[in-house]
């Protein structure tokens, strides 16, 4: 547990990273049942399922890559590096994933969906600047009112 809480900023990017492969790694007919099992479960088409799909698990790869560099420079705010770094590793491995599929039988690779990968990254690192800011806030306030408390 002591590793896991120490490490959780590192793990949790490498987690999603390997999720993502391990779908891409799938075989488009296995990849069509399942994407089609889920799609019929909240009653929307197969290639909108697949599209959501990308935007959940890359706009959590985007925040997580947030949360890890954060983590190796705690006293950095929300600047171009909180903010460049992650959007350019997105983007460069959602080409790679779309590059793996094209080696997988029945998957095909699309530019369109490297950028709906890089669009998801971006909103899930925006996503992240907006509660570190709210948290900052309410941080501050509380030393603040426990301050003027004293």
């Amino acid at each position: 547990m002591q590793v896991i809480r120490r490490y959780w900023r590192i793990i949790f990017p490498i987690i999603i990273a390997v999720i993502i492969w391990v779908f891409s790694s799938q075989n488009g007919d296995i990849s069509d049942a399942k994407s089609l099992q889920f799609a019929n479960m909240f009653g929307l088409s197969n290639l909108v399922m697949r599209k959501i799909a990308h935007i959940i698990l890359f706009s959590a790869f985007g925040y997580s890559l947030c949360s890890f560099i954060k983590g190796l420079h705690p006293s950095l705010f929300p600047t171009h590096d909180l903010v460049a770094y992650p959007i350019i590793i997105t983007t460069v491995y959602g080409a790679i994933d779309e590059v793996h599929q094209l080696t997988v039988i029945g998957r095909t690779g699309l530019i369109s969906d490297v950028l709906i990968d890089t669009a998801a990254g971006i909103c899930g690192i925006l996503l992240y600047i907006v509660i570190f800011c709210f948290w900052r806030r309410f941080r501050l306030r509380q030393a603040a009112m426990k301050y003027s408390a004293e």
